[in-house]
């Protein structure tokens, strides 16, 4: 993982094609067209209205009021580039996983603001699985960039920096830019416009050599590392797990599993361990996916009796030698969705502001050890 600055490269066709960040998240187009010949003040209006519809704007009000405004910078950004922006932005999938993500943002943002750094430290922010990057994106116009050195976005369908990006590789356009002419038209620079620095990372997280790449080269940034991980599907959420149990740099985890294991590994008789934790991948894995929007398996009531047993489990495993843990059901998803279980860790000591918010939260909080 480099430092990026803009240069001449071949980028990725705008169409390459991107993964959507969960089963369910297959971007809508509706409304989308018509945002296009709205003012920039209209603009923001219409997202503010969409998002002052969503239950979760009680509870987290700071973020929600500042996401229309942080939404209309990025509609700013790619102006002239209507064809990135079309690609980009799909109204009802962005705030879908803005609303998704509102928890994480919302405890990220109380624990940069309350910490106090010395020496010139300053956050590094780690965003696995990241899709486009939306929540780091987000993220890097909340925060204050005097606290915040860079926001690294890991995802194992970025290019490599030193290669020539492909047309399967997920396109950075939108991340970093470039002086190089596609298809006659100039796409500027845009790594130096966001407030807290961009950086994509292509690393598969069930590797364990580049897992250990990442410990060996990237954790050990001067300053404390944030871990965020939302969406993360099957066993991948383990690795987030084992990432923050092994490596004591990392100062807060914010988790939102997705997806649960496949039967391959129930069928191998599996049993996953983390920490001093350890549970039968029978418990948890099952058969099923999504098809052009459809679930094709098992009654959603018998998936979201696996999916809080993995989440469980994940939590137990989270080891609190030296941490505060706490998880929270919080009902992000709505209308049959049940992947409303996020996981919360610091090591000592807490930053209050962060740990009131989260015990105050009215969901419930889930005692299990």
């Amino acid at each position: 993982m480099s430092d990026f600055r803009c240069q001449a490269a071949t980028l990725p066709s705008e169409d390459a094609a991107d993964e959507p960040r969960s089963d369910t998240d297959a971007p809508s187009a509706s409304g989308d067209n018509a945002q296009f010949g709205l003012s920039d003040a209209e603009f923001e209006n219409l997202l503010a209205n969409a998002l002052n519809q969503s239950p979760m704007y009680k509870e987290y009000p700071t973020v929600f009021q500042a996401a229309p405004k942080i939404m209309t910078e990025w509609r700013q950004r790619y102006r002239g580039n209507p064809a990135l922006w079309k690609r980009l932005f799909h109204k009802d999938r962005v705030i879908k996983e803005f609303v998704e993500a509102a928890p994480i943002i919302d405890a990220v943002k109380r624990l940069v603001d309350a910490t106090e750094l010395g020496n010139g430290e300053q956050f590094t922010i780690f965003d696995l699985a990241c899709g486009r990057g939306y929540l780091s994106m987000m993220l890097s116009h909340l925060l204050p960039p005097e606290k915040v050195k860079k926001l690294v976005l890991v995802d194992k369908q970025w290019p490599m920096h030193n290669m020539t990006p492909k047309p399967h590789h997920m396109s950075w356009t939108h991340i970093y830019g470039s002086q190089k002419e596609v298809e006659d038209q100039s796409i500027p620079c845009y790594f130096d416009t966001w407030p807290i620095k961009l950086h994509t990372s292509k690393m598969d997280l069930k590797s364990s050599q580049q897992i250990r790449n990442m410990e060996d080269y990237h954790l050990r940034d001067k300053g404390p590392i944030i871990l965020v991980a939302v969406h993360l599907c099957g066993t991948l959420s383990l690795k987030a797990v084992q990432l923050f149990n092994n490596n004591p740099e990392i100062r807060f985890f914010c988790l939102k599993p997705c997806c649960l294991p496949g039967m391959v590994h129930a069928k191998r008789h599996e049993i996953f361990h983390l920490g001093n934790h350890s549970f039968d991948s029978k418990l948890v894995c099952m058969a099923g996916k999504w098809k052009k929007n459809v679930w094709i398996g098992p009654p959603r009531t018998t998936t979201k009796a696996y999916f809080e047993r993995w989440a469980n489990n994940l939590f137990l495993g989270i080891d609190s030698t030296d941490a505060t843990k706490i998880q929270k059901s919080i009902m992000v998803q709505n209308n049959g969705g049940y992947q409303n279980e996020f996981l919360f860790a610091e090591r000592l000591p807490e930053t209050i502001p962060v740990w009131d918010a989260l015990r105050s939260y009215e969901s419930g909080e889930h005692n299990l050890e």
